[in-house]
């Protein structure tokens, strides 16, 4: 079983997905520090002019806050975000077919990070056609540990994996040998973003955005099926 495990960002961008539908369990770390001027709260659109424009949900956090007690600043979010985003993407060609159900996240959002995150996070996952993905949140998981690679191990042990993708952020801090010891083999999240190019609207194709802006310049069986052409896991026993 392979599991890979990600702390909650805005809608976020498409590697983002890839590694989670290349999974058999995601796991939502909601748990960790909140990291300022990140993607926890903000993601990149396309703007109406073809230039590159920052979504972003107003926050009040503390430092050393973690990401599920971080409340929204301005009660006016929902409809600033889905007001920007129809104006940068109605004329997009599967807009009128993709937006609705996030539309409707958005507007049932409380005014709580973590639940605006995870809502918009599963309604992407529904027009993705992740229905066989299991998303767990750590919560509620048997995971005490405060050193990461540790903690990551105790997560994965908790559901069985016989293997974890890790990201490339991982590479900076994470120790493979504490995997081999629970015989949990890592798999590095080999994404390509050159890959994943596609027609966008507003000019010339732009990299890193939302997966939105994948959603609606090309619908989502196109879609999964670039995310999942990005990078295939190798070959491994489950």
């Amino acid at each position: 079983m392979i599991v890979s495990i990600h702390q909650p960002h805005f809608l976020p961008w498409a590697g983002y997905l890839n590694k989670a539908l290349s999974s058999d369990v995601f796991v939502w770390l909601h748990s960790v520090q909140y990291r300022k001027n990140y993607y926890q709260n903000r993601t990149k659109i396309k703007n109406v002019n073809g230039q590159p424009l920052w979504l972003t949900i107003p926050v009040h956090a503390n430092l050393g806050m973690p990401i599920d007690q971080v409340t929204v600043a301005d009660a006016r979010w929902r409809e600033r975000v889905q007001k920007t985003v129809e104006q940068c993407y109605r004329k997009a060609p599967y807009f009128a077919e993709c937006w609705p159900p996030l539309a409707e996240a958005i507007a049932e959002s409380p005014d709580n990070l973590n639940e605006a995150n995870f809502r918009t996070f599963t309604a992407l996952l529904g027009l993705l056609g992740a229905g066989t993905l299991r998303v767990v949140q750590v919560g509620e998981l048997p995971a005490n540990s405060s050193e990461p690679t540790l903690r990551l191990v105790e997560i994965c042990t908790s559901l069985g994996a016989t293997h974890y993708i890790a990201g490339k952020g991982g590479a900076n801090y994470l120790r493979s040998e504490d995997f081999d010891r629970v015989g949990i083999a890592v798999l590095w999240q080999s994404f390509d973003p050159a890959a994943l190019v596609y027609p966008q609207i507003g000019g010339p194709f732009l990299p890193g955005l939302s997966v939105i802006d994948l959603l609606f310049n090309v619908g989502p069986a196109e879609a999964r099926a670039l995310l999942t052409k990005a990078w295939v896991p190798p070959t491994v026993k489950t």
